[in-house]
């Protein structure tokens, strides 16, 4: 998503020539017309520029030599500046030998390698499971661009989870990427076509209005609960996602406070090796009025980051079949605690007591012995599977609810 990043990762030569006075007065000159030309905000443009020709003045940059060191100074003066998660300055030396890369068209050779390493990762899908209670689970760590084969991984995934009760999508770890994945994924939870986020490019008077697609889907159509996992690493696209989630009121954020990045960005190279990364646009939501920037969005329910996803699922689903698991204790029983519950049920299921616990013996499982773990007052857990609730009506007979790991819910008999 932000290119000068990479070139700025690119390994250095080993000569590197030195800041001279002239060379910083150049730069920062440079680099002041590009933010005011190019900045999402012109007025904090020329805050910047101002804040960078004051430091110039004080002789800030008087005794840095090293362009790379000069490169950070000025990064961190303008997030002094004018804080901007996506805004960034960078030091290339093959660019200072070579000049900047030519501007060119779309290359198909260099998009056939980008889309055959993305294939590789999987299009940064990591998880698509189903967790006790049938909730689904999905993680990935990234929003690649929708070509054909992402989006079938992406349909994919979203298939596999589609028939259960609540979905978590977990963006903890995610950094961001196409604003068009953002959409892609987002259109698998509407109906209608909802508008989300858009993008306002307010030099070129633009703006890319965010609508979901409900004919991009496949045909799935997930109306389950959304829980969206968060973090403070979780930024720009992530943070796009689960923005228009909350915003929308079709989902509920959960985890930690995002990061507050939203402005897209792009580079524009100065010359002597320097790279500018410098956002020209800006989100708006129409259900808000505003964007996340700076602020992040704020979770609806607190949780951890480093939570492991038991705790999630717990702390999620309070009373779900597998917060239940969690709770159920090994404790004394006496008799007149579970008298009433005493005989047999459908199925020859036969439930007694003995040295002050509470078994059932099932003949559906060769006779097996189960000792019964309790949970609530008449709600017990039974085996790995099933957890049972006595004192159930269903018409005229008496029994117990059967309440299964997938989610299914049964009905027992009370026999004698």
């Amino acid at each position: 998503m932000i290119p000068f990043a990479c070139i700025a990762q690119q390994r250095q030569p080993a000569t590197v020539d030195p800041m001279t006075p002239e060379l910083t007065n150049v730069v920062i000159d440079t680099l002041s017309k590009a933010l005011i030309a190019n900045y999402v905000f012109t007025d904090k443009a020329q805050v910047m520029s101002k804040y960078l020709h004051a430091q110039l003045a004080k002789g800030v940059y008087r005794n840095i030599k090293d362009p790379q060191a000069f490169a950070e100074q000025i990064a961190a003066d303008l997030q002094t500046a004018c804080p901007d998660l996506h805004m960034g300055f960078h030091y290339n030396a093959r660019l200072a030998q070579m000049g900047p890369p030519p501007m060119r068209g779309p290359d198909p050779h260099q998009d056939s390698l980008r889309n055959a390493d993305m294939a590789e990762h999987n299009f940064m899908f990591t998880a698509s499971e189903i967790l006790p209670g049938n909730v689904g689970y999905i993680k990935f760590n990234g929003f690649v661009d929708p070509t054909p084969s992402a989006v079938q991984t992406v349909t994919a995934a979203f298939r596999f989870v589609q028939h259960t009760k609540a979905i978590i999508i977990d963006l903890r770890e995610n950094h961001g990427g196409s604003p068009e994945m953002v959409k892609q994924v987002l259109s698998y939870f509407f109906a209608e076509k909802t508008r989300v986020n858009d993008i306002i490019v307010p030099n070129r008077r633009d703006t890319s209005k965010g609508w979901t697609d409900p004919t991009a889907t496949d045909g799935i159509l997930l109306r389950m609960p959304v829980y969206v996992l968060t973090s403070s690493e979780t930024v720009s696209a992530a943070e796009d996602l689960a923005y228009a989630m909350q915003a929308t009121k079709r989902g509920t954020i959960a985890g930690e406070k995002t990061a507050g990045g939203s402005h897209p960005v792009g580079p524009v190279f100065l010359g002597h090796g320097f790279v500018a990364g410098i956002p020209f646009a800006h989100t708006y939501n129409i259900h808000t009025g505003t964007e996340w920037e700076g602020t992040g969005v704020i979770p609806e329910i607190a949780i951890k980051a480093s939570a492991l996803l038991d705790e999630v699922n717990s702390t999620l689903f309070p009373n779900s079949w597998f917060a239940n698991q969690q709770k159920a204790a090994d404790r004394p029983i006496a008799p007149a605690e579970v008298q009433a519950y005493l005989g047999t049920y459908d199925g020859g299921l036969k439930f007694y007591t003995k040295d002050g616990a509470f078994y059932c013996e099932n003949p559906e499982r060769g006779g097996q012995v189960f000792k019964l773990r309790y949970i609530s007052p008449g709600f017990y857990q039974l085996d790995e599977n099933v957890q049972v609730k006595f004192g159930q009506q269903q018409g005229s007979a008496s029994g117990m609810q059967f309440y299964w790991s997938d989610g299914g819910i049964s009905f027992k008999q009370k026999m004698q």
